[in-house]
């Protein structure tokens, strides 16, 4: 078995220890694309998969606790086979309860996909494609297990919307990271967080690459905003000591920006990418 990376080893001891924490905060965040509201991000990867009767294998790649395969089982949809993939045993156990059955589960990396040559219709992957290593591997995998025509579309973390909580936790978190005295542990491959870098990752092998800009919804209570914020990978790699410091300047910071219902915006930026296999053969 392959020995995971440390980048790989923190994210497995994060989600160990937070199983089911992206859909706790993603599930039901409204999100808005090309001026359209939709009901979250994972709604978005659902409605990638056709709804017809023909028979169809879809993955999700990184699948967490399985919120997305829940949505796609839901439909009862006759053809649809379901797959999900995780490093992690504790999103698969989380997975497993939540699913009774409804999808295939398989624990292992996305750079060695346990999977055929040309098996896979469509592969969906949400907020897990930016922290991988080796990425140009994870989309040669990709390529190889995907029919000839078939889809791939994912959702990644995008660029900072501004004058909301987000940018006053970054601006506050950012001399913290700093300061650190532990070495920092870079996550996945930046091209993945910039619209040119993920053009050039798709060039090959892949056609009709389009690339979305997505507003997530997290407004809330400041309480309720800042447990959210910190359980995103770079606060949860803050000392403790680093972390109650944040914590207080935080509430403090959003306080002008509470509303009459008190509550303040909190917009994630996020994009999705959604490309054709290529029809020539590989």
């Amino acid at each position: 078995m392959t020995v995971p990376s440390p980048a790989e080893s923190y994210l497995l001891d994060f989600h160990g220890r937070l199983a089911g924490v992206t859909a706790h905060w993603f599930a039901t965040a409204p999100v808005q694309r090309e001026g359209e509201t939709f009901p979250s991000t994972y709604s978005l990867l659902e409605a990638v998969v056709p709804r017809d009767a023909g028979p169809r294998v879809v993955l999700d790649l990184a699948c967490g606790d399985g919120h997305l395969l829940e949505l796609l089982a839901k439909r009862e949809q006759p053809g649809l086979s379901l797959l999900g993939l995780d490093m992690s045993e504790h999103e698969l156990a989380a997975a497993q309860a939540r699913l009774k059955g409804a999808a295939t589960l398989h624990q292992g990396r996305a750079q060695t996909l346990p999977f055929a040559e040309a098996s896979i219709d469509v592969v969906l992957s949400h907020l897990a494609l930016m922290l991988m290593d080796d990425v140009e591997t994870v989309l040669a995998e990709l390529r190889r297990v995907l029919k000839p025509g078939g889809t791939v579309s994912v959702v990644v973390g995008g660029d900072m919307v501004r004058g909301d909580a987000v940018e006053r936790f970054a601006g506050l978190l950012r001399p913290l990271l700093l300061a650190e005295t532990q070495p920092w542990l870079p996550l996945g491959d930046p091209r993945v967080r910039s619209v040119e870098g993920l053009k050039g990752l798709f060039h090959e092998g892949f056609e009709d690459v389009a690339i979305q800009d997505l507003i997530v919804q997290g407004d809330g209570e400041p309480r309720s905003v800042w447990d959210s914020l910190r359980t995103t990978y770079d606060a949860d790699r803050l000392s403790p000591a680093a972390r109650a410091s944040l914590e207080a300047s935080f509430l403090q910071a959003v306080e002008p920006l509470r509303r009459s219902d008190g509550t303040v915006s909190c917009r994630w930026g996020m994009r999705q990418l959604t490309a054709t296999s290529s029809r020539v053969s590989r």
